[in-house]
């Protein structure tokens, strides 16, 4: 594989977005693209896709791809097939993925991507057809990735349908006395102190993890400067900050390590799984999160906050036995989301060390065709 090294200016043109105040967004199915992705939707697009979207105020350097027509905001750069040159257009999204873009603030108050700053940024371009093996091998496992996410979004669905047909819905349930959630869960859950731990390292919940990529990371114990909350391997872990977004994590614990989340999670902490699994369909319910959001104390959005009693107050029709029964009944629909959430972490992890590789040329591509149609 030859390699032509360029500024990424002489086969990118990088164009800006345009301002749409929220005042002037009308309801419709367009997604508005922000540097931190979709934001909102509006009733017209500005641009055909495929595009890339590159975060150009706020989020910077943070970079999407879509096939379908959207409104890119002026926080954002984006690229067309029309802006670039002899470069194919998914190889230049993984490009710029590789890229540090994030390092590249130029704006102390509001952090911000100069364009001629990345147009001077030399990289290694090989031959179209390598470009498009090299999109090839990453787009396979990133379509396998997105799979899998919409199965759980499906599977997820389901649950929420069985939660309110077979158990809401029962006669035994309707009739029942109602219960605060605190009396069929244990909501105490172990401290882990890293100053008076023996642990090198820790499995590790944390609020920007779920928010980036909804897998824990693996932290070292002396890294970690506050007090956590242990994991239990059927814990339910729900953010009390800022409730009007949605976080419910169903955790895929270690077995090797110790697993901990941060304090901004409330824990959710179960004995058996068929509780796990019901306690999971309660809290993940649009119920309650309407009422974690009507429960909030702070005055800005930044900084509001669910009390913990508060949260662990929310009550709920209750049979033991109908809930038990109903818990076995989703397990295994339980077991395969988080199966699926396993695979995409393997997943990730092995398109991270790929892309760098397959970017440097590093692996021998010459019989990539053959072994991808081998597996597929």
């Amino acid at each position: 594989m030859e390699n032509r090294i360029v500024r990424l200016g002489d086969v990118i043109t990088a164009n800006y977005g345009r301002a749409l105040p929220k005042k002037n967004r009308v309801s419709g199915k367009i997604p508005v693209y922000g540097s931190s992705g979709v934001t909102d939707y509006h009733n017209r697009s500005i641009v055909d896709g495929p595009a890339i979207i590159i975060g150009r105020k706020g989020n910077i350097g943070s970079v999407f791809l879509t096939e379908n027509s959207f409104y890119p905001i002026d926080t954002t750069y984006y690229v067309t097939r029309e802006d670039l040159k002899d470069l194919d257009i998914y190889f230049a999204y993984y490009l710029l993925q590789f890229l540090p873009l994030q390092e590249m603030n130029t704006d102390s108050a509001v952090p911000g991507l100069n364009r001629n700053n990345l147009y001077s940024i030399p990289v290694k371009i090989p031959d179209l057809a390598t470009q498009v093996t090299v999109a090839d091998i990453l787009q396979t496992i990133d379509k396998k990735i997105q799979l899998n996410q919409q199965i759980d979004k499906n599977l997820l669905k389901l649950i929420d349908g069985m939660f309110n047909r077979a158990y809401l819905g029962s006669e035994l349930v309707e009739n029942a006395s109602r219960v605060k959630l605190s009396s069929i869960i244990r909501t105490k859950s172990g401290t882990f102190n890293p100053k008076k731990s023996s642990e090198v390292f820790v499995n590790h919940f944390s609020m920007p993890a779920f928010d980036a990529t909804r897998f824990p990371i693996v932290d070292a114990a002396s890294d970690i400067k506050s007090n956590k909350n242990v994991v239990e391997p059927f814990s339910i872990l729900v953010s009390k900050m800022n409730p009007d977004v949605k976080r419910v994590w169903l955790p895929n614990t270690s077995k090797e390590l110790l697993n901990v989340a941060s304090t901004e999670f409330l824990t959710f902490n179960a004995d058996v799984p068929e509780m796990q699994a019901f306690v999971y369909a309660v809290v993940n319910d649009k119920r309650y999160q309407k009422y974690l959001e009507s429960n909030t104390t702070g005055s800005t959005n930044s900084r509001q906050r669910v009390l913990p009693r508060v949260a662990y107050s929310y009550e709920i029709p209750y049979v033991k036995e109908a809930a038990q029964q109903f818990g076995f009944q989703i397990m295994d629909i339980i077991d395969m989301i988080k199966l699926n959430k396993e695979q995409n972490q393997h997943l990730i992890r092995l398109r991270n060390v790929l892309l760098p590789k397959l970017l440097a040329g590093d692996i021998d591509l010459s019989n990539i065709e053959t072994v991808m149609n081998n597996n597929a």
